[in-house]
């Protein structure tokens, strides 16, 4: 506990006061903690993306990449060797297996995983584009670059 004197003097009522200062201590404490872990969650929780042609490697011109767009229909999936495969969208919506399995047999054939150019559609909802990247990112293609945003 501790004390603020106020005097009392001069025939006056004391004031004085007794302030707990260990809970607001662990307040404070907990507060601390609080931000400490929810700043590693931010850091565990984003996903790097990049503009072609940053800071981040060559441009865009001199890498070998793979196009993924996507739309309303599906997705069309174009090499940087000009094969392109087009997996339509199911009912029930985007065809994830299918989608994995395209980027499976890229990285057999060429042997390498370049990075991806993602184009989704401006009507294409959020959710599935978040839905993309991480199959994306789980088939081990890391690298995703965003090249018409600006």
């Amino acid at each position: 506990m501790a004390t603020i004197d106020s005097g009392g003097q001069g025939g006056r009522k004391s004031v004085d006061q007794e302030i707990p200062l260990v809970p607001f201590i662990d307040l404070l404490l907990c507060c601390v903690m609080f931000l400490l872990v929810t700043a590693v969650w931010a850091q565990l929780g984003e996903m790097p993306t990049t503009l072609p042609g940053g800071a981040d490697g060559p441009p865009a011109s001199e890498q070998p990449a793979l196009t993924l767009q996507m739309s309303q229909d599906g997705y069309r999936l174009a090499s940087h060797d000009g094969t392109e495969r087009s997996i339509a969208n199911t009912g029930a919506g985007y065809d994830h297996a299918a989608l994995r399995t395209q980027l499976e047999r890229h990285r057999r054939d060429f042997g390498t995983i370049p990075p991806v150019y993602f184009q989704p559609d401006d009507d294409v909802n959020a959710g599935a584009v978040v839905a993309t990247m991480d199959v994306l990112r789980g088939e081990g293609f890391a690298s995703i670059a965003f090249p018409g945003a600006t």
